[in-house]
């Protein structure tokens, strides 16, 4: 290190300084800090030293800022006063020259000088300077050579390789013998043993937390990049009781924190700890700083106690520094200030690099610790860390919620900004409406056309034979389809809301119902046109299944690609080998051979895929193979059905002229040239709103069709293709321009379906079963979704899907689409994961309802050709139970146990809750409750009777008396004997009730009557009316 940098302790907010050491130069500098406006520091220097000595070692004086003290080569330590008025030196010579490595002050004037080994000499001195500069009121130290006893000698005949006091316990040292130990001192004792020592390797570079110091760090040697932090409680505290008497020294092995591979040591560039210091401003931030400029902060901190757990250890007794009384701690975050300067993205020049840092003792503008750097280039600024991220979380929807952190609010307090203390976080809401996603497309497609204008720019001369542009500057299909999810360059364009909005298509998709309706599926994903092929694909493979569409020989192949059929791979178990055929699948089974080919099959016999192809191309009356000639066209022309080619020309022709009706000439062209009818795509070429460039491209296909091919036919060919790049026209292109196949197979922008299209119409049999090959596996490799139509829904289609979900991280469409043939035709324990994480998703976008539809289709389309479903419905969340019993009040599952029959009409489980089959049942515990009642009901019904009795008895004697009437006393008599029947159940006691109210309702009438009449005459008694 040839420079360094110090910033001075006592600074504060309204005088700043820091001190520049140049080894070099031998100079020292004092300056001042004038203005700092976040970016560049404005400084003066005020003093200057530069007599200095050559000098190994330097420490700046912490209760005196005008002295410095030097560690020379001789071993000499050399104090100097820096200012404008004075620079005295004193020198403290040693008795045998050897080198000093390191010197430091302590806050009470103490000064320790660390040497180089000498047998039987000390290298550990104490000086106490207070007494030299005590000696003048000026504090003058002259200039001479002073013959200084050390106030203490230590460690005799060891290399002392660092030193640093602590700052509160000024008495108390921790030195670095190399490649041994650290140990502790208390220069207050005379037995002049350590307090403490730790057996470590990593003795360098010693640093002292100022607000906690119980901690210190230390760095290894040179050729290892590991830091040691250490806890000095782990053994006696250096206090006056306890140092120095050496009972409790022995060796202490391991640190509280052992940080390793601190700084890149992987480059060529050979990397060493330069520096570590401790942050003034927080505990436990400690910045390490290497030889190639790289400059990493440390945040640690102490693991969390609680309030049971501290108490815990108050009231355990045990002796100081024993291990329930250390606190762990751990890294919290990791700063990286500077990196190294070979660094490839965030480097800088070698001269550029940071030589030196020190932390200052006042935060920055958002409240992180600061530090002073000192590059290469004499350059001084200010570092000031990021601090720590505020809180955020994302929700399953895709919104973002992002907290406050403390160092914001610290800011905006410091700058008169208005209390937002209310506003603890904010939301960000994606942006889900269509406009945003149009914007979107938009930025995406003129990033991507300005990037294919760089392109055919810097590759415009480059051109094939018949003048096209090489095929390997345009982009492939597969290709294309990633960069449609892949926004690149245009991510920087975008809104926080847009990009946010990416996140939640499957959630979108799933409320607007993308489940097991295919024509649905495609609108949805309307806007990505391989997923939108892939749904067309498996809705065509689902229409021409239904009904057994695809069974015949007792075999369905359903849902299988072309690979499958090529191959005739009906599973992972069922591999068939074609005779004379050499590239062909491994025929090895597994243990799930016969699940597999049972699931495919309608009978137990032998398979014979070849007869049952011809059976089913004559049941789905296909046209007769026009294609190469071959051994197996009904294989290839069933293989052609399956890809939605080899129709009849009355639907191939409908179907070129729907394409060129909405504006797809070439397409159209292109699909009547794989069907061999060069007419029709001449016709498509021309007719509708065809440009000129489509009707030179059918001039050009005339003439390849005529077989004229002279130089202004070449001319054309070249014309047309600087009009036409869409990928039907490429392909048409290399046909014309060379009439060979296989130019149109290198035509990797053309979808993958087509090219299988043109390979199983004009290759042979043996390049045939090598492209199916080679293009399924290439499709699995890449998760190219286009390749579905090689694999189909079989356990190929499983892999395809899994690389496909890796790539573009689209589990919904893997499970959606596999859910049409597992556990139906595939057995595979992948999907169960991916069916439930997909149902945990539903769930969590709470989305309950879409759920429980996936879960019920999906069951649907388990169900196998003999009724058998093998996915079992879910067990239903909320059941019914008797309130007296705990039978479950279910009549499907008949999980009503049976009783003994009913000895009434009470207790009995009713038909229109468990259902005819448990209609009558008794309910046990309910029966023997109503016995208890009815015993009760006939006790208390004995008891009722005698007390009306009594009670009309008693009504009759008054009268009798003349106090009430007859028809009063008839009125009680019947409500009585009502009230009485109401309460009763058993039916003989019913029976004398209502014999009773019939009565005495007789005897009201009469009893009304007779007062009527009495009441006519005006012979009624006034005490009678009362």
């Amino acid at each position: 290190m040839e420079t360094a940098i110090r910033w001075s302790p006592s600074s504060s907010i309204s005088e700043q300084r820091f001190l520049i050491a140049d080894v070099v130069g031998r100079t020292f500098k004092l300056c001042q800090v004038n203005s700092y406006d976040g970016e560049k520091l404005q400084y003066q220097k005020i003093a200057t030293h530069n007599k200095v000595p050559q000098f190994r070692a330097f420490d700046w004086s912490p209760f005196d800022e005008s002295l410095i003290a030097v560690g020379q080569w001789t071993g000499e330590a050399t104090i100097l006063r820096i200012n404008e008025s004075s620079q005295d030196t004193l020198s403290l010579p040693i008795k045998h020259q050897r080198v000093c490595n390191a010197v430091a002050f302590s806050t009470n004037g103490l000064l320790a000088t660390g040497l180089e080994r000498v047998r039987n000499d000390f290298c550990l001195n104490i000086f106490d300077i207070n007494q030299r500069l005590g000696t003048n009121s000026t504090k003058s130290i002259g200039s001479e050579r002073q013959a200084v006893e050390p106030l203490r000698k230590l460690a005799s005949s060891e290399v002392i390789t660092s030193i640093k006091f602590f700052t509160h316990q000024p008495d108390a040292l921790v030195t670095g013998v190399k490649g041994s130990c650290l140990r502790i001192y208390d220069v207050r004792e005379t037995t002049g043993s350590p307090s403490l020592q730790l057996q470590t390797r990593c003795v360098h570079n010693l640093a002292v937390d100022p607000l906690d110091e119980n901690y210190f760090a230390s760095a290894s040697p040179q050729g290892e990049v590991t830091v040691n932090v250490w806890d000095r409680r782990s053994g006696p505290r250096p206090t006056a009781a306890h140092l120095g008497s050496g009972a409790k020294g022995d060796a202490q092995d391991g640190s509280v924190l052992e940080l390793k591979n601190v700084i890149d040591s992987t480059s060529s560039v050979p990397s060493v700890i330069w520096s570590l210091r401790y942050s003034k401003s927080r505990s436990g931030c400690l910045g390490v700083l290497a030889s190639t400029g790289q400059f990493k902060v440390f945040d640690t901190a102490k693991q969390y106690i609680s309030g049971e757990e501290h108490a815990k250890r108050e009231s355990v007794p045990g002796d100081v520094g024993s291990e329930q009384d250390i606190d762990q701690i751990y890294v919290k975050s990791i700063h990286h200030a500077a990196y190294p300067h070979y660094d490839r993205r965030h480097g800088s020049e070698e001269h550029k690099q940071i030589v030196s840092f020190d932390f200052t003792n006042l935060a920055g503008v958002k409240g992180t610790p600061c530090a002073i750097t000192l590059r290469g280039d004499k350059d001084i600024g200010i570092c000031e860390l990021r601090g720590h991220p505020p809180p955020f979380a994302v929700s399953s929807k895709g919104s973002i919620v992002v907290g406050k952190s403390r160092a914001t609010d610290r800011a905006e307090k410091q700058s008169g900004g208005q209390d937002h203390a209310h506003e603890a976080f904010s939301v960000i809401i994606p942006n889900e409406n269509t406009d945003a996603w149009k914007a979107r497309s938009s930025i995406r497609i003129e990033t991507a056309a300005d990037e294919r204008s760089e392109l055919h720019a810097s590759h415009d001369d480059v051109r094939d034979l018949a003048g096209v542009p090489l095929r390997e500057y345009y982009t492939s299909s597969r290709k294309a389809h990633e960069d449609l999810h892949d926004l690149g360059p245009a991510a920087s364009r975008m809104s926080l809301e847009d990009a946010l909005a990416s996140s939640t298509i499957f959630r979108r998709r799933c409320a607007e119902g993308y489940l097991f309706d295919c024509d649905k599926n495609a609108r949805i994903v309307d806007n990505d046109r391989w997923l939108k092929d892939m749904w067309s694909w498996i809705g065509r493979a689902k229409f021409h299944a239904a009904d057994n569409g695809m069974v015949a020989g007792m075999l369905d192949l359903a849902y299988i690609g072309v690979y499958g059929l090529w191959y005739e791979d009906l599973g992972i178990d069922h591999h068939l080998k074609r005779r004379g055929w050499e590239d062909v699948v491994n025929t090895d089974s597994s243990v799930g051979s016969e699940k597999v080919t049972r699931q495919r099959t309608h009978a137990g016999t032998d398979l014979d895929v070849a007869s049952t192809v011809k059976e089913l191309c004559n049941q789905l009356h296909l046209p007769e193979f026009e294609g190469m000639e071959t051994d197996f066209p009904e294989l290839r022309q069933l293989c052609l059905y399956t890809c939605g080619l080899g129709m009849p020309y009355s639907e191939l022709e409908a179907a070129v002229k729907d394409l060129v009706s909405n504006g797809h000439h070439t397409k159209a062209a292109a699909l009547a040239i794989i069907h061999d009818k060069t007419k029709l795509a001449f016709q498509a070429l021309r007719n509708g709103n065809a440009t000129t460039a489509h009707r030179l491209l059918s001039l050009g296909l005339a003439g390849f069709v005529k077989g004229e091919t002279d130089d202004t036919w070449d001319e054309t060919v070249k014309d047309i293709a600087k009009e036409l790049h869409d990928p039907y026209a490429r392909a048409i292109l290399a046909l014309v321009g060379d009439g060979d196949w296989h130019d149109v197979l290198e035509e990797v922008s053309l979808p993958l379906k087509d090219r299988v299209g043109v390979a199983l119409m004009y290759l042979n049999d043996k390049e045939l079963t090598g492209f199916i090959k080679n293009a399924t596996m290439e499709a699995i490799k890449h998760g190219d979704i286009e390749g579905i139509v090689l694999t189909g829904l079989t356990e190929k289609g499983m892999d395809l899907f899994q690389r496909y979900i890796q790539r573009f991280d689209d589990l919904q469409t893997a499970v959606l689409a596999m859910s049409f043939t597992v556990p139906r035709y595939v057995a595979d324990v992948r999907f169960n994961s991916w069916r439930e994480a997909y149902r945990t998703s539903m769930n969590s976008w709470k989305l309950f309802l879409n759920r429980a539809q996936f879960d019920s289709q999906s069951t649907k389309l388990s169900k196998t050709w003999d009724g058998r479903t093998l996915n079992q419905p879910l067990p239903r969340q909320v059941t019914l139970r008797c309130n007296n019993c705990d039978q479950a009040l279910d009549r499907n599952r008949g999980n009503v146990s049976e009783a003994a029959p009913p000895t009434n009409g009470s207790g009995v489980h009713e038909e229109r809750i468990f259902g005819g089959d448990k209609s009558g049942t008794v309910c046990p515990k309910f029966a023997v409750l109503w016995q208890q009642r009815q015993q009760k009901l006939i006790q208390w019904g004995a008891s009722s009777a005698f007390v009306s009795l009594v009670i009309m008895f008693f009504m009759e004697s008054m009268q009798k008396s003349g106090f009430i009437s007859m028809s009063f006393v008839r009125f009680l008599n019947v409500s009585v004997g009502a009230l009485h029947w109401t309460v009763q159940d058993n039916d003989w006691i019913k029976t004398l009730t209502l014999i009773w109210i019939s009565c005495y309702t007789k005897g009201l009438v009469m009893a009304l009557r007779r007062e009527r009449k009495l009441e006519q005459a005006g012979k009624l008694n006034t005490s009678t009316n009362r």
